[in-house]
């Protein structure tokens, strides 16, 4: 059974994944921001929403701006990471206690096994198109 996302939004999580790490792509630290994951396990969250600030992950500018303009498992396979795997990390230290409980009760447990899983998928999808 898939269980519901809970959508917490804190102001102070996403400042401190800005400010204080860098790019996952490219390893900068200038201008990195909060990048959300927009692709759950309950489909996509959509254009103009966001599913919460708990699934987030820093990205500079640039890398933010070319993530949004191809699809997202495919940007996040080419990498070779799994975001909410990122994104549960980062939940364990973050400052804020609402995104830190989140972790603690297993919230990115079922969105990790299926990133996981999606981009398995789309790997072997690739693999045989490339054949």
């Amino acid at each position: 059974m898939i269980r519901k996302t809970k959508i917490v939004k804190s102001k102070k999580h996403l400042e401190w994944v800005g400010r204080n790490h860098v790019c996952i792509k490219c390893r900068s630290n200038y201008s990195v921001q909060a990048c959300h994951i927009r692709k759950d396990q309950n489909g996509n969250v959509g254009w103009g929403t966001k599913g919460g600030d708990a699934f987030v992950i820093p990205m500079c500018w640039l890398c933010h701006q070319e993530q949004h303009s191809m699809n997202e498992v495919l940007f996040y396979c080419q990498l070779n990471i799994n975001p909410i795997r990122v994104a549960q990390a980062l939940a364990s230290k973050s400052p804020c206690k609402k995104i830190k409980q989140l972790y603690k009760e297993g919230h990115y447990d079922e969105p990790v096994k299926y990133w996981d899983n999606l981009q398995a998928s789309t790997k072997s999808t690739t693999e045989s198109e490339n054949l």
